[in-house]
């Protein structure tokens, strides 16, 4: 089992991606997640040598808001990959994407692979983080990824947790 966490603000769609992931629905009404949640759902990935492997994860949602700062650190550990989501309609999500970076690391006391979720992509109208934006910051940080999300639609939601699935047993 791979333990992996959803790290980002507060109403960037943590909650909404692994909802989607789990049943494949979108639902509008969302509580704060306070602490953590977790759930576990098992991936079929191409493990980088041609063979087919299922890796079963172990999804922690972590709570974004400031206030489960001291609370939240704790739930990092054994964390094997995380998937870091911004709401490309909000700066504000995308300007503290560093802060997660490094608690994550401080956390663990290692780098483990993260990738980059860009969503609310389907608010094309509301969008302002670029498509580059996104992908220079992946670069710039070293992540394992970056990918265009939206729980709304679907888009993408299941290719970042078989990414990262593949990414946790390199």
């Amino acid at each position: 089992m791979r333990k992996v966490v959803m790290i980002g603000a507060g109403g960037s769609g943590k909650t909404a991606i692994v909802n989607r992931f789990l049943t494949q629905r979108f639902t509008e009404q969302y509580i704060v997640t306070i602490g953590s949640q977790f759930a576990v759902k098992t991936v079929e990935v191409d493990d980088g040598t041609g063979k087919r492997v299922v890796v079963k994860l172990l999804v922690w949602d972590l709570a974004g808001q400031e206030r489960f700062d001291f609370i939240r650190t704790s739930y990092y550990k054994g964390a094997r990959g995380a998937l870091l989501v911004y709401d490309v309609t909000r700066k504000s999500t995308f300007v503290e994407l560093p802060k997660w970076i490094a608690e994550t690391e401080s956390a663990l006391g290692t780098r483990i692979p993260i990738i980059l979720l860009a969503n609310k992509v389907d608010l094309v109208n509301e969008r302002v983080i670029s498509t580059e934006m996104g992908k220079q910051f992946a670069e710039e940080h070293g992540l394992n990824g970056y990918l265009e999300t939206s729980a709304l639609t679907g888009q993408n939601i299941e290719e970042a947790f078989h990414l990262l699935a593949r990414e946790s047993i390199k």
